[in-house]
């Protein structure tokens, strides 16, 4: 995205199973979605738009919402099993920013999300999509986190929208449905921040692919950055972890394949982030599956990562450098094999 946005698109969602700050972490699917058109330059709503979004389920005879799903958004089952399948609604979506002149790939003014937290795109959407191979537009890429955005002009933290609107003095929305009503009471909390001066100028970045690189044994790794997953299939690459990671930033050269005495990875891997809030995200993915094994999630030292990924190699440093490379081990290789030989084989 170039140059500060002249739109916001307020986003909520709720899955079909746990909300609010544990959102996402339980593998649930995406059962509501609801965004505000906002409009920057003149300061008000433009418009709203409400989508169910019924889950891939094999036998829709049974529940499909959980109770606390029913408790905390008031949906229905009736309602979800009869909506449109995730796919079809992210494509109504993109009709929409078409109709409204604001879709990127069509000359339209600049937009970009604002959401109350990470969890709705980075360990939701971005994971769902993945799992059902829809391949996500790019504006799902960049977004505002409203609770950063009022401490950047405030000076104090928010942890619900709750939190701002009673900073604010600003009254509860009164709409019906609940998600409608979460973007309503985000739009008033927008207003007021750029009705007190505030611009909205920096979205934070999701990275859609992982970076090769080359850590040494020297270099500092916070320890507020790094996890270790276990229980990965013996045929994972650090592609397939980046995968299980989808949505989270992780470090270039982040991902390190632990091995066992005998040379063969042992189902462990160290993974290290950009940040301290994607390591807690990535926590948040504990026992969420890949492929049929449920991978445990647990934190890490900055020292357990460099005790794998540490490395003094200067050539393979200098060889990374040059952009678009990779290093690949082989294995079982005859003592007389050529580098032509091999060259060959790869």
């Amino acid at each position: 995205m170039a140059g500060p946005p002249t739109h916001l698109t307020v986003f909520y969602a709720a899955t079909a199973g746990k909300q609010g700050e544990e959102l996402g972490a339980d593998e649930s699917q995406l059962v509501n979605l609801v965004y505000l058109l906002f409009d920057l330059l003149n300061s008000k709503i433009v418009t709203v738009q409400q989508h169910y979004v019924k889950p891939t389920i094999h036998d829709y005879t049974d529940n499909v919402l959980s109770e606390e799903c029913k408790q905390f958004t008031g949906l229905n089952e009736e309602l979800i099993k009869n909506a449109q399948p995730l796919e079809q609604v992210l494509d109504e979506m993109e009709r929409f920013f078409k109709s409204k002149g604001i879709h990127p790939d069509y000359g339209g003014n600049l937009f970009s999300f604002c959401v109350d937290g990470p969890q709705l795109l980075r360990l939701c959407l971005q994971a769902e999509a993945m799992q059902k191979s829809i391949q996500l537009k790019s504006y799902f890429f960049h977004y505002f986190d409203l609770r950063k955005e009022f401490q950047k002009l405030y000076k104090r933290p928010a942890n619900s929208i709750s939190d701002m609107l009673e900073f604010l003095s600003i009254d509860a929305d009164q709409s019906i449905d609940y998600g409608v009503r979460q973007v309503h009471e985000m739009a008033c909390v927008i207003k007021r921040l750029i009705n007190d001066g505030h611009q909205f100028t920096e979205p934070e970045r999701i990275k859609d692919r992982l970076q090769p690189g080359i850590c040494n044994k020297s270099d500092y790794v916070d320890d507020d950055t790094v996890v270790r997953a276990r229980g990965l299939p013996w045929q994972s690459s650090d592609a397939d972890i980046a995968r299980f990671f989808t949505g989270l930033n992780i470090a270039k050269g982040g991902v390190a394949l632990c091995l066992s005495q005998q040379g063969r990875r042992n189902g462990e891997a160290l993974i290290r982030f950009e940040d301290v809030e994607s390591r807690d995200l990535a926590l948040k993915k504990h026992k969420h599956h890949l492929g049929n094994r449920y991978i445990e999630v647990y934190k890490a030292s900055g020292r357990d990562f460099l005790n794998v990924a540490g490395g003094s190699n200067s050539e393979a440093q200098a060889f990374l450098s040059r952009g678009a490379q990779c290093i690949i081990r082989m294995r079982g290789l005859p003592y007389t094999a050529t580098a032509d030989q091999v060259m060959c084989s790869v």
